[in-house]
Parts: structure tokens; sequence; C-alpha cells
């Protein structure tokens, strides 16, 4: 069987480095001119590796696919909204008639109030209510035609006839002196009197009257109307349907107006905040699709709902939140998860992360080999990253990318390679 140089060579290399290492505990001490001889022996075989035509490297054809340009972050849940239920009456609480720590939908019963003496306050407001519209109707029958206004007008003014007839009689005895002017003076008042009766009567407006009338009723309608509110606010209902997370008030306990009485959270809709740095958060458009992690309930999808205008002045990130559903019920508030925005899709090829190369910038790289077997660098970006492999963007299909054994050549070396197959 023939034994390739290559293999030779490198089987050399690793002999002479462990005989290295473990010189002093063999031999004891030894010369800085023996461990110099090894160091020379050692680099002119590594040179010679090199330089080797029979080194054969592996290499592989880039064939870029499709992968999600992402931004990451990690974030926090938050409930979709979180409100306390208020009482808007004093009282005393009767009864809980939701149960904590469950669902319940808007407009569900979460507490009942005591009534107090509203009901009868209502009966009472409404029997006034009643007699005020029988006064408007009467003020109606009044002023029709036939009415008690046009009777009364007309006895005004026969009255007003006779005592004015009364007076004239009265005048002329007083004139012949048959009576004293006292007598004439007294039936004057008395016409004056009369002719103020006839005047108020005849002021009098059907319109004017009907709107005092109604304005009674309107009234009493008012009063009836916070008088109901009231009974309807003896039970304290849910604003939204949510989490019913606990009670704030006992039975029994009596309680102010506006008095916060429960809890709400929002669970069938959650807000994960997730910080992005200022370098990437113009990347980042509300509706973009978002892959969560979340720590210990897996992986789930959300969008990006509201991105902050002015950034946290101690990290300078931006805020983005992110709507996550959660209609099974399974997230809750306060779970740590990790953030994979999609900004765009680019063409990548995946590798394994020991074909990258690393320079002193931090800058990545793969070694790739040209039609004539010269070896060249060519800058690379990571697109993603899956389990133990990178997508990497920055090369056109068909190039040759450079594998196993690309650490022993360097950039303008011609080398001898092989086209495998990418397993990673």
């Amino acid at each position: 069987m023939k034994i390739r140089k290559s293999y030779i060579s490198a089987l050399v290399i690793a002999g002479l480095i462990v005989g290295w290492m473990y010189s002093d505990d063999l031999l004891g001490t030894s010369s800085l001119d023996e461990t110099d001889k090894s160091k020379v022996a050692i680099s002119e075989l590594e040179k010679d590796v090199i330089s080797s035509p029979d080194l054969i490297t592996q290499a592989f054809k880039v064939l870029n696919q499709k992968v999600p340009l992402q931004v990451r972050a990690r974030g926090v849940t938050r409930t979709g909204f979180d409100i306390d239920v208020i009482s808007r009456r004093q009282s005393f609480v009767l009864a809980q008639v939701a149960v904590e720590g469950g669902w319940v939908e808007s407009g569900a019963t979460l507490i009942e109030l005591d009534k107090g003496t509203l009901d009868e306050d209502i009966a009472a407001a409404r029997a006034e209510r009643k007699a005020r519209l029988t006064a408007y109707d009467d003020i109606k029958k009044r002023f029709r035609i036939g009415g008690a206004w046009e009777a009364q007008i007309a006895a005004a003014t026969a009255d007003l006839e006779a005592v004015r007839s009364n007076y004239e009689s009265t005048k002329k005895l007083v004139d012949r002196g048959v009576k004293k002017p006292l007598a004439r003076l007294q039936k004057m008042a008395l016409l004056k009197a009369a002719e103020m009766r006839l005047i108020e009567l005849e002021n009098q407006s059907e319109e004017l009257a009907l709107s005092a009338s109604y304005a009674q009723i309107k009234a009493v309608d008012a009063r009836i109307s916070q008088l109901l509110e009231q009974l309807k606010f003896t039970k304290v209902t849910a604003a939204q349907s949510g989490w019913l997370e606990k009670f704030h008030v006992e039975v029994g306990q009596t309680i102010k107006e506006n008095a916060p009485v429960a809890q709400i959270l929002g669970l069938k809709s959650l807000i994960l905040d997730a910080p992005i740095p200022q370098t990437q958060i113009s990347k980042i458009k509300i509706g973009d699709s978002v892959d969560l992690e979340i720590d210990g309930a897996g992986n789930r999808q959300g969008r990006v709902s509201k991105i902050a205008t002015s950034a946290n002045e101690a990290t300078r990130t931006f805020n983005v939140e992110i709507l996550l559903d959660n209609t099974d019920m399974t997230l809750r508030a306060g779970m740590s998860a990790g953030v994979r925005v999609t900004i765009d899709q680019v063409p990548a090829f995946k590798i394994s992360p020991a074909h990258l190369n690393v320079d002193e910038a931090g800058l990545l790289s793969v070694k790739t080999v040209m039609s004539n077997g010269i070896v060249k660098i060519i800058p690379v970006m990571i697109a993603q990253t899956v389990g133990n492999a990178a997508y990497v963007s920055g090369l056109t299909d068909g190039t040759v990318i450079l594998g196993m054994g690309q650490a022993f050549v360097s950039a303008g070396t011609k080398i001898t390679y092989k086209i495998v197959e990418e397993t990673n």
C-alpha cells in the first residue's frame, strides 16, 4: 500500500511536537540550543507540508440559498393591558361574584354592592314625574278654545265693567255731596284691582306655561337617571375581557367612590419589550415578523407593533414592542425570550464555523481557490446561525471554499484541492 507524503509529513510533525513537549520529563534538562534546533526542524517540516504538491485540501462549491437576515435581542413579556376596576359608588360589599384567578368576559359582574334606599328613591321620583305630566296636560287643556283661560278672561272682563260702573255711580254721589270722598277712593281701589287682574290673565302665555311645566318634568327625569345609574353601579362589572388577577376588597368592607376593587390583566395578547441598538433600529419597521424563543416555553411568532422614538439614555437602545398571540394562555407576563426580527432575505451559504477565519480587527473571511489553484481570501458576514452551522453571505454561486486543511495554506499559495459535499 502506497503512503502519501503528506500523511508522512504530518506524522513527523506530530511526533516532533509531542517529543518537544515531553523532552524535559524524559531527558531531564535540555539546553536552549537543542530547543531552538527542534523549533527550526518543525518550522522546516511545516514549510515542506505547505509547499508539498501532494497536500490535498478539502473544498466546497458555494450554492447560496435565501435565508432571513435578522436583528437579535432579548426581551421580557408583559400583559397587553393591566387595569384596576373601580367602584363608582360609596357602599359596602355584599358579595364577590366572579372567581379570583380566572377568566372574565367584558360586562361580567365582579362584585355586588349594597343598594341602600335606591329602590324607594326611584319609586318616589317616578311618582313625582307622573304628577308633573298631569300638570302639563292640565295646562294644555286650560289654554285650548273654550277652556278655563278664556272663561277667566271673560269673568275678569265682566267684573271690571261692574266695578267701573259702581265707581262711576259713587263718584257722582260724592260730587253731589251725598257720599263722602272716602267712598270714591274705595271704589277706585277696587277698579284698579279688577284692571290688574284682567291684565295678568291676558298676559298669561300658553307657551311659557308649558315650557315651565316641561322643565319640571325634565328635572325629575334627570334625577331618575342619576338614581338608575347609581343602581347600576351597585354591580361592579369588568370593563374588558381578561384575567381576573385579584380582588382589592373583601365582602362586608365599606368602599369609597372611585376606589379600586379588582385587577384585570390582558393575557390573550402579550407585549414583549425588546431593546434594539441604535445602529440597527432603522432596519426595523412596524409589522415586521419576529421569531421568539421563550425560555422554557418554546418558539413563538410575533410582529412589531410599536417602535420608540427616543432612546434609553443609559443604554442607547430603542424599545421595540412586539405583539404576541397568547390565546392558548400558556404564557405569562415577565417571561424572558430571545428575539429575532427578520429585516431582509439574503443569499447565503451554510458552512461549519471551523472554516471561518477571524483577523485582528475581528472581521470574518473564508479562504477560496481560483480556477488556477491560487488561494484567495474573501470577507464574509454571518447572516444566521443554526445549531453548529453558520450561513455566510458575500459569496457568489460556484465559488470554491477551502475546508479541512485550509489552516495550512495562505493567500497566494497554489494548492491541490478536492471538491467534497458540505455535510454541515
